[in-house]
C-alpha cells in the first residue's frame, strides 16, 4: 500500500490546472484503465463529484497540458474512489497497448526494440514532462539505469509505482515478459532524486535457419554414417540446404510479420486520416461560428466605444458643470459669511463690559466656527479651480527656511497647550519659484494635521536641499496610517478612518488640496508610516526655473495682497481650544438647575456643540457630559440619569454603539435616548430608531425644538412610571376583593355566635355550656379574621430602608392573600429551602410575587400544578415559580418584559406586570428570567443578593430616588 512519506514537503506551487507542465498523455492511462475497469459513466461521474478544474474532455485531448499538481490531485481521487492502493501500478501496464499508443504501436513493434524505445522516451522527454529532467546513468544492449529528478515535490508514491509500471511494460509491445525495473532510490523518500534500474530481453530473430542449420548437419551425418553416401559431401550438402530453407522460412514469417504490422499500421494512418478528417471539420465549423462571434463582438465593441465617447462627453460637461457650480456656491458662500465675520470681529473687539461673558462666550463660539466654515469653503473653491483648470500661479523667489518658521509660531502655542513639541530642524536653503499663499497652505494642512492626530510627543519640520531639489520633512509620533490606507489618503473626499467612530473630523479636501499644488509646482509628496509610531509626509520642491510653466502663471501686474484669512485660519482651526479634536472633561454642571430637576446626560464630542447643548439644557435640567459613548454609557450605567441626549458619530465608540450596550443592559434599557447627528439620510434615522433611539434630532437644530423633545420625552416616562403604578394598584384591587370575601365567612360566624351567646349570659335561664360553647366560636372566628389581616399587612407593608424579609414568611403571605384564586383541582407545592433572609423592601418583593402566582394560577387554568420553591446558591438566594400550564409561544419570550406587552386578550391586561417585577428586582440588586416550553409549562425564576443591610440600603435609596 502506498502512503504519504512524513517530513517532505506536503504542498505543490500554486499554479493553474492546465498549465503547460504535463502532457495529457500522462493521463491517459490513468482514465483509460478506470474506464476498462470501471465504465465511462462513472469516470464521469467521480468527476462531477470531485468538480476537478478541467473538463472530461479537455484531458482526453493529446495534444493539451496539464499542470503537476492537477496530475498529483487526480491520482488522489481516483485511488480514493477505487480503493485499490496499486491503482497506479495496474494503469502504468498499459502504457504500452495499442490503446494508449495508437497506430504507433504497430510501426514500433514492426521495426523497433525495447532499447530503441527507452532511448526514444529520454529523447522526447523534455517535450511531455516539462517539470522533470530524466538522464541515462548507464546502458547497455539489455541493462540501463534512469535517473528521474522533479522540481515539485511529489506528495505520494503512486506517480513513483506508476512510473516503475510504465517501464517495465515496453518490452510487452513483442508479446515479450515486462522489463525488472528496481527502484534505487526516491525522492519522496528524501533523496534528491528517483533512480531506476531497467534490465530486459530482446526478442529472439533467425531461429529457423539455426534449427535448419542444425538438422541438415544431423540429417548429413546419419546418412553418411548408413552409407547412403560420402559424409564429407553429404553433411555439408544437406546442412546448407536446411539452412537455406529455415533462412527461407525466418524470411516468410518475417515478411509475413511485416506485412501484418504494414497492414496494422495502414489501418492506423487510415483511422488517424479520419480523425484528422474529422478534426478539420470540426476546426472548420469552429472557425466560422468564430468569425461570427468576433464580428458580433466588433460590433458590440463599436457600439460601446460610441457609447462611452457619448458618456465621456456627457461626464466632461457634468464635470465642468460641478465645477463652476462650486466655484458659484463657493464665491456667493464667502459673500455672507464675510459680512458675518466682520460683524463678529466688531462685537468682539468692544468694551468687555459691555457684552456679558455668556453672550461673548457664544460670540467666540460663532467666530471659530465661521472661521473653519471659511476654510472649507477656501479648499472647495481651490479644488473646483483646479479642476476647472483656472488655477494660476503668482511665482516669486521664496526661501522655505524662514517661511516654515514664520508659520510654526502660531502652532506652537497650541502645542505646547497639548503638551506636544514642535521643533524646525534644517537651515536657509536655496529659494524655489513658487507661489507663497499656495506653498503655505500645504505645509500648514500637513502641520496642522500632525498636530491633531498627535496626542504626545513631537511633531518635526525637517528642511534639507541637494543639487536639483528641496526636501521639507513633517514627522510626527501620531497613530500612524493604516497600509491598506495609505493609497488614498491624497484622494479627494478620501478619509483614513470614515467609521462612526472616527476620532478626528474633516472632509478629505486637505491632504487632496496638498497633493495637487505640490504637482502644480512640478514636485512630488509621498508619505510612510508605521501604525502605533507615527508617519513622515515628503515633499520635494524642484530648484530652478525649469519647472515654471507658462499656462499656469498670472499675468497680473499689479502684486496682490495675500489672502490673510486663508492665512491666519487655515490651519490653526484643527488644533486650536475648543476644536472638535481637544475632548474637555466632563464636568457636572447643575449650578442653575433644581435641585430635583431631571438629570440629562449630553454626550457629545465637539467641545463647542457640548458646551452649547449644556448651556441650553442647565437652566431646566440637571447635566452631566460625556465625550463620547463609552463614557457615556459608564456614566449612564453609574449614574442612570432619566434621559441622554448623543451625538452619533464619535470617537471610540460612536452614539449608536453605546445604545446598543445601553437596552442590552436590565439597568439602563429603558433609559430614553434623543441622537443628534448631522446625516439626514432616512435610512440613517431608520437604523437608529430600530435599535431604540426614542427619537432623532438633526444638525442643526433649534434649542427651543431640543427642549420640547426632552419634554416629550420625559412626559412619555412619567406616563408610563404611571401605567405601571395602575398595574400595581389595579392587583392590589383584586386582592382587596378577594380578601373581603375571604373576611366575609368568619365575620358572620363572629355575629351569628353573638345572639345565642347573650341569650345565654343574659337571658332568664342562664346556659353555661352554650356560652362556653360561642365564646369558642368568636374566639376562633376572630384568630381567622387576624390572621387574613396580618397577611394583608405584611402583603402591603412598605419600608423607607430595607429590612431583613424572610422569602418563605414573605411567600406565604402572597399565598395567603391569594388563596381564594386557586382552584380546588390545583395542586399548589411548598419547598423553602433558603432560611437566610435578603435585604429589601417586603412591600415591593410582594407585588412580584403576586404578579407572578397570578401569572402562573392563569395559566393552569381549573387544573394543574405550581410549584413555589426557594433556595441558595452562593450569595444569592434564588426564587423559583413553576407551573404546569400552557407555556409561552418563542415568539413571545423576548418581548415578556418589555411595557405594555401582553400575551393576553384585549382588555384583560396592561402589560405592564412583567416589566414592573423586573423593575423591583433590579431596584433590589437582583434578576429575573422566564423559562418556557410552549404547552408544557413556564419557570419564573428571581435571583435576590443575600447580602447586609448597610450594602443594600444606598443601593435601595439610590433606585427609589432613580425610580
Amino acid at each position: 500500500m502506498t502512503e504519504a512519506i512524513p517530513g517532505q514537503p506536503q504542498q505543490a506551487v500554486q499554479v493553474p490546472d492546465d498549465a503547460p507542465e504535463l502532457s495529457v498523455r500522462s493521463v491517459a492511462v490513468l482514465l483509460l484503465y478506470f474506464r476498462k475497469e470501471y465504465g465511462e459513466e462513472r469516470l464521469r461521474q467521480v468527476w462531477q463529484k470531485h468538480h476537478l478544474g478541467l473538463s472530461l474532455d479537455y484531458v482526453s485531448t493529446l495534444t493539451n497540458f496539464v499542470s503537476f499538481q492537477f496530475l498529483q490531485r487526480l491520482v488522489e481521487v481516483l485511488v480514493a474512489e477505487t480503493g485499490d492502493p496499486d491503482y497506479s501500478r495496474k494503469a502504468g501496464r498499459l502504457y504500452a497497448t495499442p490503446e494508449a499508443v495508437g497506430y504507433l504501436f504497430h510501426v514500433v513493434r514492426a521495426f523497433g526494440n525495447s532499447r530503441a524505445v527507452y532511448l526514444k522516451l529520454v529523447e522526447l522527454f523534455p517535450t511531455l514532462n516539462r517539470v522533470a529532467q530524466v538522464s541515462i546513468d548507464s546502458l547497455s544492449s539489455h541493462h540501463m539505469v534512469i535517473s528521474y529528478q522533479s522540481k515539485y515535490p511529489e506528495l505520494s508514491r503512486h506517480l513513483c509505482e506508476g512510473r516503475m509500471s510504465q517501464f517495465a511494460s515496453v518490452p510487452t509491445i513483442w508479446d515479450l515478459p515486462p522489463a525488472q525495473v528496481m527502484e534505487l532510490q526516491c525522492q519522496v523518500r528524501g533523496a534528491d532524486c528517483c533512480r531506476y534500474e531497467l534490465a530486459w530481453h530482446e526478442p529472439v530473430r533467425g531461429w529457423r535457419m539455426g534449427a535448419g542449420l542444425l538438422a541438415g548437419v544431423a540429417v548429413g551425418t546419419g546418412m553418411g554414417l548408413l552409407g547412403l553416401g560420402p559424409l564429407p559431401v553429404l553433411v555439408p550438402a544437406i546442412a546448407l540446404g536446411a539452412t537455406s530453407f529455415g533462412a527461407w522460412l525466418d524470411a516468410r514469417q518475417e515478411v509475413r510479420r511485416k506485412d501484418e504490422y504494414l497492414a496494422a499500421q495502414n489501418e492506423g494512418l487510415v483511422q488517424s486520416l479520419r480523425d484528422l478528417e474529422r478534426r478539420y471539420d470540426e476546426i472548420f465549423r469552429s472557425n466560422l461560428a468564430l468569425e461570427d462571434r468576433v464580428a458580433a463582438r466588433t460590433r458590440e465593441i463599436t457600439e460601446a466605444n460610441a457609447k462611452l465617447e457619448q458618456a465621456l462627453v456627457t461626464q466632461k460637461e457634468l464635470t465642468r458643470l460641478k465645477s463652476e457650480f462650486f466655484d458659484n456656491v463657493s464665491h456667493e458662500l464667502r459673500t455672507p459669511l464675510t459680512l458675518i465675520l466682520l460683524s463678529l470681529e466688531s462685537l468682539l473687539q468692544r468694551d468687555p463690559a459691555t457684552i456679558p461673558g455668556p453672550v461673548r462666550n457664544h460670540l467666540a463660539t460663532m467666530d471659530r466656527s465661521a472661521q473653519r466654515l471659511l476654510k472649507l469653503i477656501n479648499n472647495l473653491l481651490d479644488l473646483a479651480q483646479m479642476e476647472a483648470g483656472k488655477t494660476r500661479l503668482r511665482y516669486q523667489p521664496v526661501e522655505l527656511y524662514g517661511l516654515l518658521n514664520s508659520l510654526l509660531s502660531p502652532f506652537k502655542v497650541m502645542a505646547e497647550k497639548k503638551g506636544i513639541r514642535l521643533a524646525l530642524e534644517g537651515e536657509k536653503v536655496t529659494a524655489i519659484h513658487a507661489d507663497v499663499e499656495r506653498i503655505e497652505i500645504v505645509f500648514q494642512n500637513l502641520i496642522s494635521n500632525a498636530l491633531k492626530f498627535t496626542q504626545e510627543g513631537t511633531v518635526t519640520v525637517r528642511i534639507r536641499e541637494d543639487e536639483a531639489v528641496v526636501h521639507v520633512e513633517v514627522v510626527d509620533t501620531g497613530p500612524g496610517i493604516a497600509p491598506q490606507d495609505i493609497p488614498v489618503i491624497f484622494d479627494r473626499f478620501a478619509q483614513a478612518d470614515s467609521t462612526g467612530t472616527r476620532r478626528f473630523g474633516g472632509t478629505g479636501i486637505g491632504l487632496a488640496l496638498v497633493k495637487e499644488t505640490v504637482d502644480l509646482h512640478s514636485g512630488r509628496i509621498g508619505v510612510k508610516s508605521d501604525v502605533g509610531k507615527g508617519s513622515t509626509f515628503h515633499v520635494q520642491l524642484p530648484k530652478g526655473t525649469n519647472h515654471i510653466r507658462e499656462d499656469l502663471r498670472d499675468r497680473r501686474v499689479v502684486e496682490l495682497p495675500v489672502r490673510r484669512d486663508r492665512r491666519s485660519y487655515s490651519g490653526l482651526s484643527a488644533v486650536r481650544p475648543g476644536a472638535a479634536s481637544e475632548p474637555a472633561p466632563s464636568v457636572l454642571l447643575d449650578e442653575t438647575a433644581p435641585p430635583n430637576a431631571p438629570r440629562i446626560l449630553v454626550v457629545e464630542d465637539d467641545t463647542e456643540i457640548r458646551a452649547f447643548v449644556t448651556s441650553v439644557l442647565r437652566t431646566e435640567y440637571r447635566v452631566t457630559e460625556a465625550v463620547n459613548g463609552e463614557e457615556g454609557f459608564a456614566r449612564a450605567t453609574r449614574e442612570r440619569p432619566d434621559l441622554i441626549v448623543s451625538d452619533v458619530m464619535m470617537p471610540v465608540m460612536s452614539g449608536l454603539q453605546m445604545l446598543t450596550q445601553l437596552r442590552d443592559v436590565p439597568d439602563t434599557a429603558d433609559i430614553p435616548v434623543i441622537l443628534l447627528t448631522a446625516r439626514q439620510e432616512v435610512s440613517e434615522k431608520v437604523e437608529g430608531l430600530g435599535i431604540g433611539a426614542n427619537d432623532y434630532l438633526g444638525k442643526p437644530f433649534s434649542p427651543r425644538e431640543l427642549l420640547a423633545r426632552i419634554e416629550a420625552q420625559l412626559r412619555l416616562r412619567d406616563a408610563a412610571v404611571r401605567a405601571a403604578e395602575n398595574e400595581r394598584l389595579a392587583a392590589t384591587g383584586l386582592l382587596t376583593s378577594g380578601f373581603a370575601h375571604e373576611v366575609r365567612n368568619p365575620l358572620n360566624g363572629l355575629m351569628n355566635a353573638l345572639l345565642p351567646l347573650r341569650d345565654a349570659v343574659l337571658g332568664a335561664q342562664q346556659d353555661p355550656a352554650t356560652a362556653q360553647a360561642m365564646i369558642e366560636v368568636i374566639e376562633e372566628c376572630g384568630t381567622r379574621i387576624r390572621y387574613l389581616a396580618e397577611s394583608l399587612l405584611s402583603f402591603v407593608r412598605t419600608n423607607d430602608k430595607p429590612v431583613p424579609v424572610h422569602l418563605d414568611a414573605s411567600l406565604d403571605s402572597t399565598l395567603n392573600v391569594l388563596g381564594w384564586r386557586v382552584p380546588k383541582e390545583v395542586v399548589v407545592e411548598r419547598d423553602y429551602r433558603c432560611p437566610v433572609p435578603v435585604m429589601g423592601d417586603p412591600g415591593s418583593l410582594n407585588q412580584v410575587w403576586v404578579n407572578l402566582l397570578d401569572n402562573a394560577l392563569r395559566a393552569v387554568g381549573s387544573s394543574g400544578h405550581v410549584k413555589v420553591s426557594t433556595e441558595r446558591e452562593g450569595d444569592m438566594a434564588v426564587v423559583a415559580i413553576t407551573d404546569t400550564g400552557v407555556g409561552i409561544k418563542p415568539e413571545d419570550m423576548e418581548k415578556l418584559f418589555q411595557p405594555f406587552f401582553s400575551t393576553r386578550a384585549a382588555g384583560e391586561g396592561t402589560g405592564l406586570g412583567l416589566a414592573l417585577c423586573r423593575r423591583i428586582i433590579l431596584r433590589h440588586g437582583g434578576t429575573i428570567r422566564l423559562v418556557s416550553e410552549y404547552g408544557k409549562g413556564t419557570r419564573s425564576e428571581v435571583r435576590l443578593p443575600i447580602q447586609s443591610s448597610e450594602s443594600l440600603s444606598a443601593g435601595v435609596d439610590r433606585a427609589r430616588r432613580l425610580a
